[in-house]
């Protein structure tokens, strides 16, 4: 896990760099025909036992089809800390019988994307504070929770993602970004509720 990590850390650092290096233009965040792209990493802890926390790595980008409003996507590559619910026993359901320890990994990772749109109700050349929210999924080789209410979750998950964030111009054209986070995993009995947020560094077009 520290090895992937360390890869997709260098690789963020390096797109960074490389559209920080972009000629500099002068673009108030949340203006209207602008772009963004914005490499983050996340951190979540979730409100069920099945799953202690979850890292995120990635990146969203947008575009600003008026002063304040942007509509845009979000690919994210997901870390699972997956709990283990020992259990005596076969596990059944109405489909399937396995045993109990059948299938699990206690780092599962997901990769997935979501369709985002912000409000910026307060938007400058210096800084910006936004309200958001979206739809999307995440994919996964294993079942994503091991084990929640009686059964176990699901290799895709519907997302329903809801932010409160802020960005602040470094330079002309870059920010970093803050923002928090509540995700909805799976909707589902055997869904998590996911809750924390993420960082990362925006370069505007």
């Amino acid at each position: 896990m520290n090895v992937r990590f360390h890869k997709i850390a260098g690789l963020l650092m390096a797109l960074c760099i490389a559209f920080a290096a972009l000629p500099a233009t002068s673009h108030a965040i949340g203006e209207a025909g602008t772009f963004y792209v914005a490499p983050e990493f996340g951190i979540y802890g979730t409100g069920q036992k099945a799953v202690n926390s979850i890292m995120t790595f990635g990146a969203n980008g947008g575009y600003f089809i008026m002063d304040g409003l942007s509509i845009g996507v979000e690919a994210l590559a997901y870390s699972f800390d997956v709990r283990k619910i020992d259990r005596t026993g076969p596990v059944t359901n109405a489909i399937y019988t396995v045993a109990s320890h059948d299938g699990y990994s206690s780092n599962p990772w997901a990769f997935g994307a979501n369709a985002l749109i912000r409000y910026y109700p307060i938007h400058t050349d210096k800084a910006a504070f936004f309200v958001g929210t979206g739809i999307g999924g995440l994919f996964s080789a294993d079942r994503i929770p091991y084990w929640e209410n009686g059964g176990r979750g699901n290799y895709a998950n519907p997302t329903l993602p809801v932010d409160v964030g802020f960005s602040v111009n470094l330079t002309q054209n870059v920010a970093f970004e803050l923002v928090g986070r509540y995700q909805r995993i799976g909707f589902d009995s055997h869904g998590l509720d996911a809750w924390g947020g993420h960082g990362g560094i925006r370069i505007t077009f």
